[in-house]
């Protein structure tokens, strides 16, 4: 969790010092709509997980009423299923080194 707050404090500064490329722009929105919790609309969140392999804005939304707290107990399950799955799928990976 922590390599993944890193990384995404990475991309948040080197956003910071895009210039007007709009390629830069639109990462720098889609890392927006990630840190956020939301994306505007679905295919804009597909969009941005396609082109700049964003993790899921669940995560942050999850990890953010972890720590002020869930707003339904729906919501709270829901984020125990995601954490679940994504520890499932982390043991399944492979280690590049």
């Amino acid at each position: 969790m922590a390599r993944i707050i890193c990384f995404i404090l990475a991309l948040g500064a080197s956003a910071a010092q895009a210039d007007t490329d709009p390629w830069e722009v639109r990462r720098a929105q889609c890392v927006g709509f990630m840190m956020a919790g939301g994306y505007p609309s679905g295919l804009v969140e597909q969009g941005c997980r396609r082109d700049f392999a964003l993790p899921s804005a669940f995560l942050f939304r999850c990890a953010r009423a972890q720590t002020q707290g869930f707003e339904t107990d729906l919501q709270r399950r829901a984020c125990v299923a995601f954490f679940a799955q994504s520890a499932e799928r982390a043991q399944a990976g492979y280690v590049i080194n």
